[in-house]
């Protein structure tokens, strides 16, 4: 519930602008609607943010009084220390497209406002001129040039412009490109001001035109006008923003978003610049290295001391130099200050991906087979890992957490750490690459050594991670076919025979050698090992196509060498992009067991191909109903499964009844994934539903009327209300009667909401003998079926549905006279209260008493959803016959026209429940898939559900006789 209270505690909350939120959120101003209220309704469940200071909870609250006491909790900006640790209270996303807008230039007038200029080409001074001159508001221009010619000339220029305070320029070392002059010479100055600009005559020559117009983009988008110049600064001044620079050249190749050459730099320079953690794959940072930035957030790069002696002599580098490293650095280290970046959006050119992520997406399959049958290809070569074998972990690593867990469980601590530096001081010591057992001879060194697992537990887990990229190994197929020569490349310290069986049992064959650094001494990521198969081969780097995942070691490196390339993402790196996945993505590094299987096995279902003709960044996983069971129906069938495991031990309960017809598929995952435990139940499936089981029940009017407040009814007749709800059906001659005393006509519809029934009561209470005729007669034959099921046989029995109101435990507890517990889903009020009633468990997964409002959980709000995908292809059970014999209704053509995509969602579900399994019982035993995490799943998907998902969804169909509206779609 929403109080008065509630409303006043955030009104008064420094994060929140109520202002702020109707401009950003303008169906709150449509639906004319107090922000205060609709955030603790509604938004702040969706994601949104409060202000524009504030990005979001870590959770998502459903009740009012929980967010009340994360809002009393949540740190202020003023308390919030400039150095931040990485637990961060606050759920950010690092980077987003910033919404076009534009304020009056008066707004920014007043703040420091600084530009720095590099300006290395003096014959581009006038056309910086031009776009400096938009600035809305009086700023300090410092300038950067190579000669004291230069110098005069651009001082003369950069003079004129209006609104320029004060004017710097000097001469430099060519040094450090752009990045050791805006730090090195102008750092100490620049650290004044509020808002900082960076900008340089950035000429590519290296890359053969390609990236013509590159500089004229950036600096378009920078300074187009001066009303969107002044929306930048002002939020740079007032918002989250910490940095402000266009989406990536849509020119350059996507591989550009990632660190390169740079990472080793990156490692080193880090603690220098404050940041404690940096990102893997795919990141955000200015590429280019020009942007609005505020101050605070680039402090620790202006703050670091940079010596022009720390910046190698300028020799046409491409990569791998510090001014790289630091391009790089300033998406890092705003980041790590907890300052969000603003991309702009290329309008011209556009993509859904700030990292150009489409350049993959739309590659055409044509163009990869064309390079592998090339008449001049001799020699096609696959990288192994990530690449013809993925792993469905989020960190590909994610083994050696699985060894430093199992020797925490010996009360040996330190593996992975150890493990690591084994491994570099083995390289070391050997002088060349390394294979496991050189790493554990030099792990035997360390210290109580003897207490260490051997090699081989990490080779067996290694062999258990691996699945089959499908199309990739379809590449290597066809280079077969194409009668090409197919080697293997592999960075790896796995032995050899460890390796080819990993492939033998993913049933990839075909090539014809197999060259492993670990063998040869010689590495990939070095170049070495590239030089060495093109000797070996007797090929030219021409004559050779090289496959591979590694941004550096498969594509960077080896086209520079003249290797012809094809770069295949990591799936995780795909998911990583997906817009309604983005934040929900943990970091690989810090994320548990069950997430790195969660979001890992997600990414390696969906976004493992390498081609996407059916590709829409709106959808969530994927445009199949495979895709949406894997991901969101496996997991939580698979949290659910575990849930009734540990409920069934902890009540001592036996015996477990699925109820008809969500119970099927529920049954069935359930039977896989306590197949082989220990702590196995014994499930049986039960066919039963609402109208089955409270018929019998009946013996009374007041029964009648209860069952008719049970549940509104939608406008159909009272003829099917009463046969629906009764299994009464009333001939003429009552009818007539019915009409002759004027308590209800025949024909007219019936309407029943939130449980008012006084209008059909005299009704009611007319037809009850009829009524209770009909549940005298179906007792009988239902309790005949009830006991020859077992029910009623002991107390250490439990139904399981998707759940709500617990009806028909409740009515099975008044039939049998017999405590029947329940295990739901979903309970809501009802539901909840029946245990405390009855002294029986009625217990929900998800989510336990919850009200029917907008602001419940959304597993409940879309409980219709869930229920479609968890149908089964049976008809309702409307009673039991004589023999005790379930009778269902006549088969609608709404089942058969939705199997095939329920089958589809189920098959996929099933496979993830499979693949959870095998993880669990071959590498991780504790694997519990999170229910919080389920539900935060559902929530995304159903809060921006896409066009496909919307087709695949209204092509499934579900009756609801019960409440009187037909088939519902």
């Amino acid at each position: 519930m929403i109080d008065n209270l509630h409303i006043s505690i955030l009104r008064e909350w420094e994060y929140f602008d109520a202002d702020w939120y109707l401009q950003e959120y303008p169906d709150v101003r449509i639906l004319n609607m107090d922000p205060a209220y609709h955030y603790l309704w509604i938004g702040a469940r969706m994601g949104r943010k409060p202000s524009a200071l504030f990005d979001n909870f870590i959770n998502r609250y459903h009740k009012a009084d929980d967010l009340i006491r994360e809002i009393k909790k949540a740190p202020s900006p003023g308390r919030q220390s400039p150095y931040a640790s990485h637990d961060d209270p606050l759920r950010k996303q690092p980077a987003e497209f910033i919404e076009p807008g534009s304020v009056e230039p008066a707004a920014v007038e007043g703040l420091r406002v600084a530009v720095h200029a590099h300006i290395y080409y003096a014959d581009l001074a006038e056309e910086f001129a031009r776009y400096l001159c938009r600035i809305p508001c009086t700023f300090d221009l410092y300038a950067s040039t190579a000669t004291e010619e230069a110098r005069r000339n651009v001082a003369a220029t950069f003079s004129n412009i209006s609104n320029v305070n004060n004017v710097d320029v000097r001469v430099v070392p060519n040094i450090g490109r752009d990045i050791a002059p805006l730090f090195v010479e102008f750092g100490d100055d620049l650290i004044k001001y509020d808002i900082i600009s960076h900008i340089h005559t950035k000429k590519s020559f290296y890359n053969n035109g390609s990236t013509d117009g590159w500089r004229e983009y950036i600096l378009e988008s920078l300074f187009e006008n001066e009303e969107k110049i002044a929306f930048f600064i002002q939020n740079l001044n007032r918002s989250r923003y910490g940095i402000i620079y266009p989406q990536s050249f849509h020119n350059l190749p996507y591989m550009a978003a990632t660190w390169l050459a740079n990472g080793g730099l990156a490692r080193k320079w880090a603690p220098q610049f404050g940041v404690n953690a940096l990102p893997d794959g795919y990141f955000d940072f200015p590429i280019g290295s020009m942007f609005w930035a505020k101050t605070d957030a680039i402090r620790p790069l202006l703050d670091a001391g940079l010596q022009w002696s720390d910046f190698p002599p300028e020799q046409g580098q491409t990569d791998g130099t510090l001014a790289h490293c630091i391009e790089r650095m300033l998406g890092v280290v705003p980041t790590s200050r907890h300052f969000q970046h603003g991309v702009i959006r290329d309008i011209q050119t556009p993509s859904w991906s700030r990292w150009r992520l489409n350049q993959f997406i739309d590659r055409p399959l044509e163009h990869i087979h064309a390079a592998i049958t090339d008449k001049n290809t001799k020699i096609v070569a696959f990288d192994i890992f990530d690449t013809l074998l993925t792993r469905p972990f989020l960190d590909a690593d994610y083994v050696k957490h699985i060894l430093h867990s199992e020797h925490e469980k010996k009360d040996i601590g330190g593996f992975r750490d150890l493990r690591m530096r084994s491994e570099g001081e083995a390289r070391e010591a050997k002088g060349s690459d390394v294979d496991i057992h050189d790493i554990y001879r030099q792990l035997s060194t360390a210290e109580s050594a003897t207490q260490y697992l051997t090699p081989d537990r990490e080779i067996a887990l290694e062999m258990q991670s691996v699945r089959t990229r499908s199309e990739v190994v379809a590449l290597l197929n066809l280079a077969v076919q194409s009668g090409k020569k197919v080697v293997l490349a592999s960075d790896m310290f796995l032995p050899r025979s460890a390796i080819e069986a990993m492939l033998a049992r993913c049933g990839i064959a075909g090539w014809d050698r197999f060259y492993l650094s670990s063998e040869v001494g010689l590495r990939k990521d070095s170049g070495k090992l590239y030089e060495h198969i093109l000797a070996m081969e007797g090929v030219k780097p021409h004559q050779m196509v090289m496959i591979g995942d590694n941004e550096r070691s498969d594509f960077q490196i080896p086209a520079n060498m003249g290797i012809r390339t094809i770069h295949l993402l990591k799936p995780v790196n795909i998911m990583r992009a997906i817009p309604r996945l983005t934040d929900l993505v943990p970091a690989a590094e810090d994320a548990p067991a069950a997430d790195q299987f969660l979001f890992g096995a997600i990414a390696s279902e969906n976004f493992g191909a390498i081609s996407y003709p059916d590709f829409s960044p709106d959808d969530m996983f994927g445009p199949s109903p495979r895709a949406i069971g894997y991901s969101l129906l496996g997991p939580i069938a698979a949290a659910f499964s575990q849930w009734l495991l540990d409920e069934a031990q902890k009540h001592g309960l036996d015996q477990l009844y699925f109820l008809a017809r969500e119970g099927k598929f529920l049954k069935a995952a359930f039977d896989v994934w306590q197949d082989g435990r220990a702590e196995a139940v014994r499930s049986d499936y039960l066919l039963i539903s609402r109208r089955a089981v409270t018929v019998p029940c009946i013996r009374s009017v007041e029964d009648i009327f209860d069952i008719a407040a049970s549940n509104d009814f939608h406008g159909a007749s009272m003829a099917m209300f009463l046969n629906e709800r009764f299994g009464t059906v009333l001939d003429d001659v009552l009818w007539t009667e019915c009409a002759r005393a004027k308590l209800w006509p025949r024909h007219a519809p019936l309407m029943i909401s939130n449980g008012d029934i006084d209008h059909i009561r005299p009704f009611l209470r007319f037809i009850a003998p009829h009524i209770i005729r009909q549940a005298d007669i179906e007792r009988e034959s239902a309790l005949a079926y009830y006991h020859a099921q077992g029910l009623g046989a002991g107390e250490s029995a439990a139904v399981v549905d998707v759940g709500y109101g617990a009806t028909i435990q409740r009515h099975l507890i008044r039939l049998l006279d017999q405590k029947i517990h329940g295990l739901y889903m979903i309970t809501d009020k009802k539901g909840d209260a029946l245990g405390a009633a009855a002294n029986v468990i009625a217990s929900g997964c998800f989510v336990q008493g919850a009200e029917r409002n907008p602001s419940a959980s959304p597993l409940f709000v879309h409980s219709f959803l869930l229920e479609k995908m968890l149908s089964a292809d049976d008809e309702q059970v409307i009673r039991y016959n004589l023999s005790g014999q379930a009778e269902f209704r006549e088969r609608g053509d709404y089942i058969d026209s939705s199997q095939k995509v329920r089958h589809e969602l189920q098959q996929g579900a099933m496979a993830f429940l499979k693949d959870a399994v095998r993880f669990r019982d071959e590498m991780m035993e504790e694997l519990i898939i999170d229910t919080e995490k389920c539900e935060t799943l559902f929530s995304r998907f159903v809060s921006d559900i896409s066009d496909a998902e919307k087709r695949i969804f209204s092509s499934l169909a579900l009756d609801d006789y019960y409440c009187g509206r037909g088939i519902v779609e």
